[in-house]
């Protein structure tokens, strides 16, 4: 069961990353946690993911990815899965050629410990950035700044990130260096239905997942039980004034493409923007996670899909009727029994591919 070996507020000490300075976080210090076959210089896991995070993003040590990733990882995105620790090496390359300045701004890790020694983190990120080099779908280097916010949830054992599942406000960045991400997406799409569909499979198997299988079970007491059942409420029965009567008044809100605001309506227009374009929805929660903060407040991690017919008009054009997959992570930050920060993450790129034809039928 998920969170099955330990509790949710186990090692107070393995503190959260919020509201701390980068030196403060990279500084060097006691062991604060057992971290059987990491790397000696790791204190804990919240120390694992922002230093090697920085040593690999911000110190440009590429070649780390090789000691920290399994050589047969999987990392699940929207726009298709990729497996073995050299394609994220190479990956990594890539994206650094194009954005080499690029600075990753650790916001928060919500882990847990779903094993012994089987560790799992939320982190959420806001990378800044200048398009400094050409991309193949979106074209010459603007010498644009950009700034986008990711969270990347991962398995760790031993010091090597054995799965990961990576979801980006895709379709902000891009704006910010003057690209149409219906463009990029159409285009991506010509090139998704070029050679053997089979290579787009997992979209298939992932929508029947989410269709067939039942909630990650949540042990009693976890602090997920709130907000994931507030999502339900929503996504899954349309109730979405009671869902939204887990949020305080003035909640705020950072949902993908500019959706920035506070309050209880607002939180229910993100929601509906989603489910008035999908019909014979189907939501699953793939994965949950909680860690407490200063003051009483506590942060959960949810992963979740969501799946459903596009065939309504809304914020992603006209309906399609294609069947369409969409995976999120929610960052929430619970305060007196309420959720008073939610910051949500999915890739509004992939979804516009799959519209446009892409991904496999």
């Amino acid at each position: 069961m998920t969170n099955g070996m330990t509790r949710w507020d186990q090692s107070p000490d393995v503190l959260s990353p919020v509201g701390q300075p980068i030196a403060a976080l990279l500084a060097h210090g006691p062991h604060r946690q057992r971290l059987d076959g990491f790397d000696p210089v790791y204190r804990d896991i919240v120390d694992y993911i922002i230093r090697c995070t920085h040593r690999i993003w911000e110190e440009k040590n590429i070649g780390l990815c090789r000691t920290h990733y399994s050589a047969d990882c999987v990392m699940h995105t929207l726009a298709g899965p990729a497996t073995g620790m050299e394609l994220v090496t190479q990956n990594t390359i890539g994206s650094l050629a194009s954005y080499a300045d690029r600075v990753v701004i650790g916001e928060d890790v919500i882990w847990s410990e779903d094993a012994e020694q089987v560790f799992y983190s939320s982190h959420r990120i806001t990378s800044r950035s200048t398009h400094l080099g050409d991309e193949a779908l979106v074209g010459a280097a603007t010498m644009r700044s950009a700034g986008v916010t990711t969270i990347a949830d991962c398995k760790v054992i031993a010091n090597r990130i054995v799965e990961e599942w990576l979801v980006r406000d895709n379709a902000r960045a891009l704006w910010q260096v003057d690209a149409d991400p219906h463009a990029v997406a159409t285009a991506a799409a010509e090139d998704d239905r070029i050679g053997d569909q089979a290579r787009h499979d997992w979209r298939a198997r992932w929508i029947a997942d989410t269709r067939t299988l039942p909630d990650v079970p949540i042990p009693q007491g976890h602090p997920a039980t709130l907000p994931a059942t507030m999502l339900r409420l929503a996504f899954a029965d349309d109730l979405y004034g009671e869902a939204a009567q887990t949020l305080s008044p003035a909640c705020e809100l950072r949902w993908p493409s500019n959706r920035r605001g506070f309050g209880r309506g607002f939180w229910i227009g993100c929601a509906m923007q989603l489910t008035t374009m999908l019909h014979q929805r189907a939501f699953r929660l793939e994965h949950v996670a909680a860690r407490p903060l200063p003051d009483g407040d506590v942060a959960v991690a949810l992963r979740w899909s969501l799946a459903g017919f596009h065939k309504s008009v809304g914020a992603w054009g006209a309906p399609s009727g294609r069947e369409l997959l969409l995976m999120a992570v929610s960052h929430l930050r619970l305060r007196g029994g309420f959720v008073v920060e939610d910051v949500t993450v999915f890739d509004e790129v992939s979804a516009l591919r799959q519209i446009a034809g892409g991904l496999g039928a």
